[in-house]
């Protein structure tokens, strides 16, 4: 083999492996959408986001080619009523986790291009401050997965 393909060689796996040891920045578990009872155009996504580097990440966007919007919100009790706010940015503190859960942090999914149905699955791409991206497949659920 001439030495020029060696070197080749050698600089691939090195860059293969310069990719493979630094991993993703946040992984996402536990990941599902409540389908919308019919006529509803607003369906609601929970999972969990674990952030696996040594600093505080921000989720500065999420999106998705099924939905004209995708925001975080989270839901807050006053007086005994729930009320949603809208969350601009969700921090993932290091090497820790953050729910997007019923009762607390979601996502609110708006406007699908297409009716969704329990067993579908929906796209959604994660973008956080440290410039990494991911996306995942989350399947659509008549009810809460059981835990």
């Amino acid at each position: 083999m001439p030495n020029r393909l060696k070197f080749l060689w050698l600089i691939l796996l090195l860059l293969t492996g310069v990719a493979y040891a630094q991993g993703p920045s946040v992984s996402a578990s536990h990941v599902w959408i409540r389908e919308a009872p019919p006529g509803v155009d607003t369906l609601a996504a929970y999972l969990t986001l674990t952030n696996h580097t040594g600093e505080t990440l921000t989720l500065s966007n999420v999106s998705s080619t099924d939905f004209n919007s995708v925001t975080v919100h989270r839901t807050l009790q006053n007086n005994g009523m729930d009320s949603m706010v809208a969350v601009p940015h969700l921090s993932i503190p290091a090497h820790q986790s953050v729910k997007l859960a019923p009762g607390g942090y979601h996502l609110m999914l708006m406007q699908p291009i297409k009716p969704l149905y329990d067993g579908d699955l929906v796209m959604l791409t994660f973008t956080f401050s440290d410039h990494s991206s991911l996306s995942i497949m989350a399947p659509v659920r008549r009810d809460a997965p059981q835990s």
